[in-house]
């Protein structure tokens, strides 16, 4: 049998592995296995290639990061163990395949130094995913063959025995099976983005597009002159990073505490501001141990069963239980820091049980201050001072700094980041609950697709507290300017201009703008050319959800959603698979690492994907990501 891996990201290698792991102890061995991996930036791919600064780290602490499969995992094959990316980069392996493989002096340096709640470096991760890949070619079993080609899929096609012809920029391929692990793509440009580009060209202007950080030429940005940054969240601190950092500037902390920017002359000026005004909340340090998630109290199974009205779960009982949990985090959490008088596990009891909260935490005196309000923390300029830019930055450097403490308290102690890493802790629940279409079409589409996954992205999807300490101190150090809420880029004269609807007297120049997003996933304006082939020959297409009447496009490609295998206009393509990024709509959350411990989604999807691949039985009910 020959099977095409396309994308060689963590996603094409965990299905290549547990290929191998199926093949080599659920099969005879007697008919040969071909696998050959298609990826035009090689073994990681695009996000965790080799070729990046340093100085680019992941969202994800050391030790909840993996490719191997362990006994918490629901599998139809044998369990593939093997160390965490954090116990890997402190082994002598790890130092001896970067050494030989020429990774840089810093790399091999922060592998020594890494510890467990770290937040590694993205090319570690790359180096860990290409060690992982040169071990399973290692240990191939008999009658096992894996090829790697390091170029691009432009088409596929469907001959009429089923077989499968890829076709890339100098070859033919014919496989019995495909599977499609496509990670970060790149969409055409929209309209406002279309003429920005034409702006810029046309007045020899700079403008970087929305793409991968890892990918943007940030060289020809000047020093000492203004730069406009357009977006808050994760690329926003990886592109501030690489202009400060990255050209020489270094943090220090003063008398052991706050930290301070020492620049080195060749930074810009930051001009950056978002629809909110203000990044994500910070990630707090890690303090779990290995597999350990918070259980939720309120969003149970069985609490969500019985709130199911014609077999849906409404979604303002999801948000009321989802909130309950964190509420009862935060108040438990605040109690034991500031109210030791009064006893935790009363407050939870009485907690679980009230009807009255608000008398509750009367009767427990918790103050104003302590009080966990839901509109501020959503929206934490309400109690910013709107009248005044300059105290704008006043306020917004005071809120990164109490939010950013409480984030060095650690994810088992800060009140308010501890409370908002349930969102994370119940990722898997929450992915059932959209495996399962527990959701109306209507409110699926309208609220959570859009404001619970915007306002998610908020609170629970920021970037290390180490970056949003940073980001205080180039604000006090005059390198970071943030504009305010709703950011407003206004092309004219020949330059960019930004400003803030909130402050619009003060208007800002620069001849270079930067958007700092990655392109999502979307599948009607995908500039993917294998993607864009097989829409043309109607081979996969988009995936509709019916509201009110009408079908309504979510974005991603169509797949059967118990298998992930192709769905085209005509019928379901058996022998095509598709996962991870291009089916986040159907799937929710797909650009999370595989998390050791946890039954964690990625490997249990690669596990079942694998075994589908080679016609073996599989596990029931996967979660699939």
């Amino acid at each position: 049998m020959k099977i095409a891996i396309i994308g060689a990201g963590p996603r094409g290698i965990l299905v290549t592995s547990q290929l191998i792991n199926q093949f080599k102890h659920n099969t005879t061995q007697i008919e040969p296995l071909e696998i050959s991996i298609f990826d035009p930036y090689g073994i990681g791919g695009r996000v965790w290639k080799a070729n990046q600064w340093p100085g680019l780290i992941m969202n994800t602490p050391a030790d909840q990061i993996t490719l191997f499969t362990d006994q918490s995992v629901q599998l139809s094959s044998p369990v593939f163990d093997g160390p965490s990316l954090f116990e890997w980069s402190k082994s002598k392996p790890a130092n001896d395949f970067l050494v030989h493989h020429h990774y840089h002096s810093d790399t091999i340096r922060d592998a020594k130094n890494l510890r467990t709640n770290d937040y590694p470096p993205r090319v570690l991760f790359g180096a860990y995913i290409q060690w992982f890949y040169e071990q399973l070619l290692a240990e191939l079993p008999f009658n096992v063959k894996v090829n790697f080609h390091e170029t691009m899929v432009y088409d596929l096609t469907v001959n009429a025995d089923n077989s499968i012809k890829l076709v890339t920029e100098s070859d033919n391929f014919i496989f019995d099976k495909v599977v499609m692990s496509l990670g970060q793509q790149s969409n055409y440009l929209n309209q406002e983005e279309q003429q920005l580009i034409s702006f810029s060209q046309d007045h020899n202007l700079s403008y970087i597009p929305p793409i991968t950080p890892g990918d943007a030429d940030l060289s020809k940005i000047p020093a000492n002159e203004n730069v406009i940054i357009r977006g808050l969240g994760l690329s926003f601190f990886d592109y501030v990073s690489e202009l400060t950092i990255g050209r020489g500037g270094k943090f220090m902390r003063m008398d052991g505490q706050r930290l301070v920017y020492q620049p080195s002359g060749k930074e810009p000026h930051i001009l950056a501001g978002s629809k909110r005004g203000l990044p994500y909340y910070p990630k707090a340090i890690s303090q779990k141990g290995y597999g350990e998630r918070f259980t939720p109290i309120f969003l149970t199974a069985e609490n969500i069963q019985q709130s199911l009205v014609n077999q849906k779960l409404p979604f303002d009982k999801f948000i009321f239980l989802l909130r309950s949990d964190i509420e009862l985090m935060y108040y438990s959490l605040v109690i034991s820091e500031k109210y030791p008088n009064k006893s935790v596990s009363e407050f939870k009891a009485e907690f679980i049980t009230t009807d009255n909260r608000q008398e509750l935490l009367n009767r427990f005196g918790i103050s104003n201050q302590d009080t966990f309000i839901w509109d501020l923390v959503l929206d934490p300029t309400i109690n910013f001072n709107h009248e005044d830019f300059v105290q704008y930055q006043n306020d917004l450097i005071n809120w990164l700094d109490q939010t950013t403490s409480d984030a060095n308290m650690g994810s088992k102690t800060g009140p308010l980041t501890s409370s908002l890493e349930l969102l994370r802790d119940f990722r898997d629940i929450i992915r059932n609950l959209v495996n399962q279409n527990m959701f109306t079409n209507n409110e699926y589409y309208h609220e959570f697709l859009n404001q619970f996954n915007s306002n998610n992205n908020f609170l629970a999807v920021g970037a290390p507290a180490l970056r949003t300490s940073q980001l205080s101190a180039l604000i006090r150090a005059g390198i970071v300017t943030i504009m305010g809420p709703n950011l407003e880029i206004n092309p004219k004269n020949g330059e960019f201009f930004v400003s803030s609807k909130k402050f619009p007297q003060d208007e800002f120049k620069a001849s270079t703008l930067v958007e700092a997003r990655v392109p999502k996933a979307d599948i009607n304006h995908t500039h993917n050319p294998l993607l864009e082939n097989l829409l043309e020959n109607q081979l996969i297409q988009p995936a509709t959800i019916d509201i009110d009447n009408e079908s309504v496009s979510i974005l991603a490609v169509d797949v059967e959603r118990k298998t992930d295998q192709v769905i085209s206009p005509q019928s379901t393509l058996e022998n095509i698979f598709i996962w991870g990024l291009t089916l986040e709509g159907i799937r929710w959350s797909t650009t999370t690492s595989p998390r050791p411990g946890v039954n964690d989604p990625n490997l249990q999807t690669a596990d079942f994907i694998a075994a589908k691949l080679l016609n073996l039985p599989t596990i029931k009910s996967p979660e699939l990501q």
